[in-house]
């Protein structure tokens, strides 16, 4: 598959097996002839992450033609200028990703979240406004930084269920009695699994409120 649909600065999820939370960067060029790409070194809380070269990983791309997914290998650091880049070689064929259209739904929900930037804050309350199969509507008290990751507690679902998710949009609101900015939640890192237990619920509270 071409690498003409990724453009400088397109937003990058990069995830291995025995890391359960996604790093979110962004593109800094391409070499399509090359089959590859430099990424943006992560920063967390201040820190910088070194991936570990020669180590393989998923990467999935956020682009204006839809969301890609490749494999490909950390090769090395790349050195532009002052600063550095992640060089990964990306393997065989891209794979579009169809994200199942799913209604969304209307919630109204009290949860527990979590901000990440290097350390996980202690648990924030927010609220629910609505929920769909790739992310949720969340009403918070303060405004979430977009360059930080968020783990969200889903307990409709189950419990125990615990996602990640990037910050899309965000606004100020008025109005609101107890929560003062709205936030557009993408999820990221969702294994197979998982996505179908955000689409069951969608799609099972759906149905019940057709019946009513």
């Amino acid at each position: 598959m071409s690498l003409r649909f990724i453009a400088d600065r397109t937003r990058v999820e990069v995830k291995n097996e025995l890391n359960d939370m996604p790093y979110i960067t962004t593109v800094n060029s391409v070499m399509e002839e090359r089959q590859c790409v430099l990424l943006d070194i992560m920063r967390l809380g201040g820190e910088e992450v070194r991936l570990q070269v020669g180590r393989p990983y998923s990467l999935r791309f956020f682009s204006e033609r839809g969301v890609f997914s490749f494999s490909g290998v950390m090769r090395g650091f790349v050195k532009k200028g002052n600063y550095d880049f992640m060089l990964f070689q990306l393997s065989g064929e891209g794979k579009k990703i169809q994200r199942r259209q799913s209604f969304r739904l209307a919630c109204g929900i009290d949860i527990e979240f979590n901000t990440i930037d290097g350390d996980i804050t202690m648990p924030h309350k927010g609220f629910i406004r609505d929920i769909s199969s790739g992310g949720i509507r969340l009403m918070t008290v303060e405004e979430i930084n977009e360059t930080h990751l968020v783990q969200l507690q889903l307990p409709m679902i189950d419990e125990k269920f615990w996602v990640y998710g990037t910050i899309l949009s965000k606004r100020e609101v008025s109005g609101e009695a107890k929560y003062n900015w709205q936030h557009g939640v993408e999820f990221v890192g969702l294994t197979e699994a998982e996505t179908e237990k955000v689409i069951k619920y969608v799609h099972s509270e759906q149905h019940k409120s057709r019946q009513r």
